[in-house]
């Protein structure tokens, strides 16, 4: 039973990411010309408002894999993902597991 509650909550953040990622697909399509813009933390926590400053060239790099998310530094749950990169004032993390099925499985690029 603790095994399927583990899984609800890591499919639960990954949704939560999900959702992250649907509205910054809509702030770069508005930004398309701007240099660095504000994107807001795709952590899994529901509540953060907290924003990364990145360019469109480095959101449309980190949106290439479904299952890589730009965060806040320290926004990471090690126990569903993996931070892969390290930038000035963001991280990269990628989901692992049932997580990263998830989150590929939401990923508005993939939708026909």
């Amino acid at each position: 039973m603790a095994r399927e509650t583990e899984d609800a909550q890591v499919i639960k953040a990954a949704r939560n990411q999900a959702l992250w990622r649907e509205i910054n697909e809509r702030i770069e399509a508005v930004a398309q010309d701007s240099g660095d813009v504000e994107f807001l933390c795709e952590c899994a926590k529901i509540e953060c408002i907290e924003t990364v400053h990145l360019s469109i060239a480095d959101y449309e790099r980190i949106r290439s894999s479904p299952t890589r998310f730009p965060i806040v530094l320290g926004h990471d749950y090690p126990q569903f993902e993996s931070v892969v990169e390290v930038s000035d004032g963001y991280a990269v993390v990628q989901k692992k597991g049932a997580a990263a099925d998830e989150a590929a499985r939401l990923n508005p690029r993939s939708r026909p």
